[in-house]
């Protein structure tokens, strides 16, 4: 198995990792001939929805036309493509979307994800799109992962604001990659997410039961309250209705973050 970083090396048992910049077709290209992969996931992105608010060209690179580069060259190759695309393609209006629902994104990541899943599938039609929620995994994992800032601001004493009004299928990274790898070789696209839908602030009290933090530093707070160059849409829900039935199983937040709270979860 291979990864693939720009700028920060890092190292897993299983995994062996090389440098590469996916903005460099010939990088690119390269790279495929020397390790000739059988299939390809492509999770990589700038995935701060203000940063790309601010940077839209330098983010459009890397979420649009890298992608369509990936794209194209696993075509070439015919072998799976998986790209990871993001619940943000929608605008919130009614929540539990299905995967033929009206895109309409309120940011420049979301337009960047949804010109990027169209893309994909108009050059490579048997690859898959997987729509991915606000997900959590091990706080060490890295310095920017949510639950890590999160999980230190409450062993601090701090007090979190957390939304009330913005609702996620939220889901653990152990469950979005067992679904991913189980349906690589599907088509299309499909919702991968968890069967919970959870605002901020509910998935905040979980963590914190989950870690045994106090609960009483979570503040509740609106959308309206905290001004951000992003839009962010209310309630991005994801109806997994056709990942289920095509045998994807996630585990609840609470058992996951149960798993991660007792240093089980890998």
């Amino acid at each position: 198995m291979y990864g693939i970083y720009n700028t920060t090396d890092l190292r897993f048992e299983k995994a062996t990792l090389l440098q590469c910049s996916i903005t460099n077709y010939i990088e690119l290209g390269n790279l495929f001939e020397d390790i000739n992969p059988d299939a390809v996931i492509h999770t990589a992105a700038i995935a701060d929805a203000n940063f790309c608010e601010h940077e839209k060209e330098l983010s459009c690179a890397v979420n649009v036309e890298a992608t369509k580069n990936l794209a194209g060259i696993c075509s070439d190759y015919k072998i799976p493509f998986a790209f990871t695309s993001t619940d943000l393609v929608f605008d919130g209006l009614k929540g539990n979307y299905i995967e033929t629902d009206e895109k309409n994104p309120l940011s420049v990541y979301g337009e960047q994800k949804a010109l990027a899943e169209d893309a994909v599938l108009d050059i490579y039609p048997e690859a898959v799109v997987f729509r991915l929620p606000l997900m959590f995994g091990v706080p060490e994992a890295s310095n920017k992962n949510y639950l890590n800032r999160f999980l230190a601001q409450l062993r601090k004493g701090e007090q979190a604001n957390l939304f009330t009004d913005e609702f996620r299928s939220v889901c653990g990274a152990r469950s979005i990659s067992k679904g991913i790898l189980q349906l690589l070789n599907q088509s299309g696209i499909i919702h991968l997410a968890g069967k919970e839908k959870l605002s901020r602030y509910d998935f905040g009290l979980k963590a914190a039961e989950a870690f045994q933090l106090d609960k009483t530093l979570l503040n509740t707070c609106s959308q309206k309250d905290i001004k951000m160059a992003a839009t962010r849409p209310p309630d991005v829900s994801l109806n997994i209705s056709k990942a289920l039935h095509l045998g994807y199983a996630p585990m609840s937040v609470d058992d996951e973050l149960a798993l991660i709270a007792a240093s089980n979860y890998i």
